[in-house]
C-alpha cells in the first residue's frame, strides 16, 4: 500500500485531515469540515498512545538462559505492547503529544489549524500538520499558494524529529516523503534529554518562515506586474541555458529552449489568464519545464528564481 497508513485494532485508519472524503487520494481517514483542537486531531488521528523504552532481551540458542543485550533498547507503545524498533542507550522518546505541543507553541494566536495527522506502518512513524495563514496570492488572479508546518517523527530510530515549512499537504507516506525532500525551512530535534532546548530555535524558524513568505508574496507580485518582451524571455533563457564554449550539446539546447518558450506561450493553458506574458508566466514555464520536462539539464550556477 503505497499510502502505507496503520490499520488500527478498533478498525480504523491512524490518519485525519481537513476536508470531505475527496480531501486525499486514498480516501482513508477520518474528515472533519473545518478546524480542530490538538486534542481533538490527535484523537481523530488515533495517535492518542505513548511509547517507553525497555531493555531487549534474547535467548542465548547455547545455554537456553535468557540474556540482556547490552546497549540495545526496545520502544513499545504502551497501550498494546506494540514494538515499534530498536535505539541505543541514549534515545530519548518523543511522545506523539509532543508533536502537537511543539506545533501549538510556534502557531499560538497565530491564526492557524490543524490540517492533517497520522501514523504509518505500525506506528513507527507519524506526523502532524498544520497550515498556516500565510498564504501566498498572486494579485487578481486565483493563484495562491498553502503554507503547512509540519513535525514528523520516527519511534524506531531511523530519523530525529523534523519541524519543516513546507506546500505539501501531507496525508500519506508517499506526500510525507515528498514533503520532506522539497524545499523549505527545516529543524532536526535528535532524541536526547536536549530536545526541548531547540525549541527556540524552531521560533526563530516559524519567524523566518513567515518573514519569507510575506517577501516571496511581494517579489512574485512583482513579478506578475511586470511585462516580458520576446527579447527580454530569450535574455533569461539564454543566461540559464548558455551555448557551451566548444558548441556541443547544440540540438538538445534548442529542444530545451524551444519547449520553455512553448510553456511560456501556453500559460499553463491560459489557467491564469491575469499572468500572460509576465516574468510571473516565464517563472511559472521554467518551473515546469524543471519540474516534468528536465532530464539532469545543468543550470549555469549563480541563478535565482528573483532574476527571472
Amino acid at each position: 500500500m503505497a499510502h502505507n497508513i496503520e490499520h488500527t485494532a478498533e478498525g480504523e485508519d491512524a490518519m485525519f485531515c481537513v476536508g470531505d472524503r475527496k480531501a486525499a487520494w486514498h480516501l482513508l481517514g477520518q474528515r472533519t469540515p473545518g478546524a480542530v483542537t490538538w486534542e481533538e486531531a490527535m484523537k481523530l488521528a488515533h495517535l492518542d498512545w505513548t511509547v517507553s523504552k525497555h531493555p531487549i532481551t534474547m535467548i542465548n540458542p547455547i545455554t537456553n538462559v535468557s540474556e540482556v543485550l547490552l546497549n540495545t533498547f526496545g520502544i513499545y507503545r504502551d497501550s498494546d505492547g506494540q514494538y515499534l524498533g530498536h535505539v541505543g542507550k541514549d534515545y530519548t522518546p518523543i511522545q506523539n503529544r509532543y508533536a502537537f505541543d511543539f506545533v501549538d507553541a510556534l502557531l499560538e494566536g497565530s491564526g492557524s489549524h490543524y490540517e492533517s495527522a497520522g501514523a504509518l506502518g505500525k506506528g513507527e512513524r507519524i506526523w502532524t500538520m498544520a497550515r498556516l495563514p500565510q498564504d501566498i496570492r498572486i494579485a487578481g488572479t486565483n493563484d495562491i499558494s498553502e503554507n503547512y508546518l509540519l513535525f514528523t517523527n520516527a519511534h524506531n530510530g531511523l530519523a530525529s524529529g523534523t519541524a519543516k515549512i513546507t506546500s505539501t499537504r501531507v496525508v500519506c507516506e508517499n506526500t510525507l516523503n515528498m514533503a520532506l525532500v522539497g524545499n523549505g525551512s527545516t529543524l532536526f530535534l535528535r532524541h536526547t534529554k536536549e530536545i526541548k532546548q531547540r525549541m527556540e530555535d524552531a521560533k526563530m524558524l516559524m519567524n523566518g518562515a513567515i518573514m519569507n513568505a510575506e517577501l516571496l508574496e511581494i517579489k512574485l507580485n512583482s513579478l506578475a506586474e511586470r511585462q516580458m518582451t520576446k527579447e527580454t524571455v530569450l535574455t533569461v533563457v539564454n543566461t540559464m541555458f548558455p551555448i557551451s564554449a566548444d558548441g556541443k550539446a547544440v540540438t538538445r539546447r534548442e529542444r530545451i529552449v524551444m519547449k520553455i518558450l512553448e510553456l511560456f506561450e501556453s500559460n499553463d493553458g491560459n489557467a491564469i489568464p491575469e499572468i500572460r506574458g509576465s516574468a510571473y508566466n516565464l517563472l511559472n514555464a521554467i518551473t515546469e519545464y524543471s519540474d516534468h520536462f528536465r532530464t539532469g539539464i545543468r543550470v549555469k550556477p549563480g541563478y535565482t528564481k528573483e532574476t527571472a
